[in-house]
């Protein structure tokens, strides 16, 4: 699933200004807690407005420090001060003296919920100070997840989730692209034939994890396999994206001759390289899967 870190970076397409706040408070018998922040400052090019977004990790110290944003909002500001930009051409005619404005809306990204008696006390303070917020949780993430339509659909056997799946559908997703997985797309109670078939009508490509695990499974991968062709014939697109691992082409062949003429990536064997040179061939494949389902 997407993280709600994803969002933070992504959500909003503008060049920004960021820095890392270390937040921290002292109690009385001396003993100090702190939370590492990233602050982004967001610059619209064509009216220079900034406005500030905040994403804060699991911690108890969430309302505090939001707290500490809004009644030191003029601080905030002049510590991001000191650079400016300017949009538009080169040959563009500018007149006058530039001069950056903030926005009064700041959005935090939040990793733990804040109750109600803390969020009554900052609406309070962001009233006083004609300040608006937006605070975003996993409530958000998974308002978002609801909203945006799979973009791949991801076949495997259920015995390779964890070495291939998982760690596909968790690369995908960090890249924003959203994608059809079971972990992801089922909630208890779903018609599993209904939400897969939903599945792989609505995505751009399959991606088909094929292992001796797929090849030996009779049920849901064998379903899904015919499914995924079964669109293929009926209009005629390629939205096929193998991966293989640990199979050779005469095995593929023998399950399904069309699929050993498909070109197909080939997952990593942990066994034969170290954990960093994997963990970047991983890496390297999940990207080249990517850049093949969004297009």
């Amino acid at each position: 699933m997407t993280k709600l870190y994803q969002y933070f970076k992504n959500d909003i397409k503008y060049l920004s200004l960021d820095r890392r706040v270390t937040f921290g408070i002292e109690y009385n018998n001396g003993l100090k807690e702190t939370v590492e922040v990233e602050e982004r400052v967001l610059v619209e090019h064509n009216s220079s407005t900034r406005f500030f977004t905040f994403y804060i990790p699991e911690s108890k110290l969430i309302a505090l420090f939001c707290k500490d944003v809004l009644t030191k909002f003029s601080e905030y500001k002049r510590n991001a001060s000191g650079l400016e930009s300017i949009g538009g051409f080169l040959e563009d005619l500018h007149i006058g003296k530039h001069t950056s404005v903030y926005s009064n809306r700041i959005y935090f990204y939040t990793e733990s919920s804040i109750g109600e008696a803390d969020l009554e006390v900052l609406n309070s303070i962001a009233e006083d100070n004609n300040l608006y917020i937006t605070i975003r949780s996993q409530t958000y993430v998974k308002n978002k997840m609801k909203l945006e339509r799979p973009v791949a659909f991801i076949s495997h056997d259920s015995r390779d989730k964890d070495l291939i799946a998982r760690p596909l559908a968790q690369g995908l997703s960090s890249r924003l692209c959203s994608v059809w997985y079971d972990e992801y797309s089922l909630s208890i109670g779903d018609s599993l034939r209904e939400s897969i078939e939903k599945g792989i009508k609505e995505v751009n490509k399959c991606v088909i994890i094929i292992t001796k695990n797929f090849l030996s499974n009779p049920g849901w991968g064998k379903k899904e396999f015919n499914s995924i062709f079964t669109r293929e014939m009926i209009f005629n697109e390629r939205i096929v994206l193998p991966i293989w691992y640990d199979v050779t082409k005469q095995q593929v062949y023998e399950y399904s001759p069309s699929l050993a003429d498909t070109f197909a990536m080939t997952w990593p064997d942990p066994k034969k390289h170290s954990n960093e040179e994997y963990q970047m061939n991983v890496e390297l494949l999940i990207s080249k899967i990517h850049a093949a389902v969004s297009n």
